[in-house]
């Protein structure tokens, strides 16, 4: 952490003297810089005044206690940032407008994150599997642990495995099997929670999954996928975001019953044995769940993950409430308006749909209060009487996503169009119903 600030202070410090340089060496009359800070003053040469403009104990380009010879400091900047953004860190700060990781390279964020990786098997009477997963939450001795529902899911026995373990990396023996327990999850999402104790998980170098990036995984962006593909030997892969988002239909249960599961695709090589396993971004954030590829046989470099808002939402209603979600009872549909908007700022792109009510279930908590043709146009999540959190709704997916995260005794305020004019309606959590 020490080495990273310290980069920013060196990184930020040439930023700053350069755009002076720049911006002063503009001048109408053609002066440069230094002969402009002559006119105003300046005794001695030009080196001598290049470092007049540095702090002068030269500590991370801070000044002395006297305060002479001021500069821009880091420490500038981020003051400054944090009178827009109350609560905000410095690492918040680095993380806003510095990219590490780019710098740093494949080699060491590939390290970073495979600290979060496990190799997971579960058997039963009749059948074994071997999966991935990754750190999500560390408590004291005791991990919470995000992978596919069909990694831990025995079709022939029609139930969860009877005996899972999980492995964290270049601990293979069976000596180093931790013993890890089911807590919840949903085929239909293809998520499992689960639960595993151990010292290792206090004592060792493992980490988490440092910080998760729930937004849309952008076109192009860097994917490093990690996970133990055809056998128990942790690898890294690596490849771009090909599409945002799409839907594959999946047959977790191995019965009739198909799942249509949100996904993201990537090139990123994943083989039998990824399923479950982190999928990360040039940052070192959690960006998806490794859960599919295309088998056809003239079909190269088409895989599938789950987004990181899917299985983290998930992973906090497992282990807040067992694993329960709350319904409105409304179908949602795009009602055919769609644009692509382009943000010059970020260079992010994003499909943003008109997202309508076309019908309501007899019985349901919105009958009488929602009508089919409203249109939503965000969610509330207002819990003790205050809102802790809130939803643009610009896809359809993004409604039923964001309910995930409701409990009982909080209040769901729909914002919505009728007609063209605003409204809203609240409705009480009092109950839920399994994932």
């Amino acid at each position: 952490m020490r080495s990273k600030k310290l980069l920013a202070a060196i990184t930020l410090t040439l930023v700053c003297a350069l755009t002076l340089v720049c911006f002063a060496g503009c001048a109408q009359d053609g002066k440069s810089a230094y002969q402009i800070a002559v006119d105003n003053g300046f005794e001695g040469t030009e080196t001598e005044w290049l470092e007049s403009l540095k702090g002068s104990d030269g500590s991370d380009g801070a000044d002395g206690s006297d305060g002479a010879d001021s500069t821009i400091t880091v420490q500038d900047l981020f003051d400054a940032y944090a009178e827009t953004h109350p609560g905000a860190t410095m690492d918040d700060f680095l993380d806003a407008y510095l990219d590490f990781e780019y710098t740093q390279g494949f080699e060491n964020i590939a390290g970073k994150v495979i600290k979060s990786g496990v190799a997971i098997t579960a058997s039963s009477r009749f059948s074994s599997s071997l999966g991935s997963g990754v750190i999500y939450k560390i408590d004291g001795e005791t991990a919470y642990i995000i992978t596919n529902y069909h990694v831990v899911y025995d079709q022939y026995s029609r139930g969860i495995a009877s005996d899972i373990h999980v492995y964290i990396y270049n601990r293979y023996s069976e000596d180093d099997a931790i013993a890890a327990r089911f807590l919840g999850g949903s085929s239909d999402y293809d998520i499992a929670i689960l639960e595993a104790t151990g010292e290792v998980f206090a004592d060792s170098d493992l980490t988490e999954a440092a910080k998760v990036d729930t937004g849309t995984p952008q076109l192009g962006e860097i994917c490093i996928a990690v996970g133990t593909p055809e056998e128990m030997q942790f690898s890294v892969t690596q490849g771009i975001v090909s599409t945002q988002s799409e839907y594959i239909y999946t047959n977790v249960l191995g019965n009739t019953q198909t799942s249509r599961v949100r996904v993201f695709r990537t090139d990123t090589a994943l083989n039998s044995g990824n399923s479950g396993g982190g999928v990360f971004n040039a940052r070192g954030e959690l960006i998806g769940i490794a859960n599919a590829k295309s088998s056809e046989s003239d079909v190269d470099n088409i895989c599938y993950a789950i987004p990181a808002i899917i299985a983290v939402n998930i992973a906090d209603n497992v282990i807040e409430t067992g694993g329960a979600k709350f319904v409105l009872g409304v179908t949602l549909t795009n009602n055919g308006e769609t644009t692509t908007v382009y943000d010059f700022e970020s260079g992010e792109i994003r499909t943003v749909e008109t997202v309508a009510v076309s019908g309501i279930n007899s019985g349901s908590i919105c009958e009488g209060v929602l009508q089919s043709g409203d249109i939503l146009t965000s969610i509330d999540l207002v819990r003790g009487g205050e809102v802790v959190e809130s939803c643009t709704i610009e896809r359809v997916f993004n409604a039923t996503e964001f309910l995930l995260k409701a409990r009982v005794g909080d209040t769901i305020r729909i914002n919505y169009t009728r007609g063209g004019t605003a409204d809203s309606a609240e409705f009480a959590v009092t109950e839920l119903t399994d994932l």
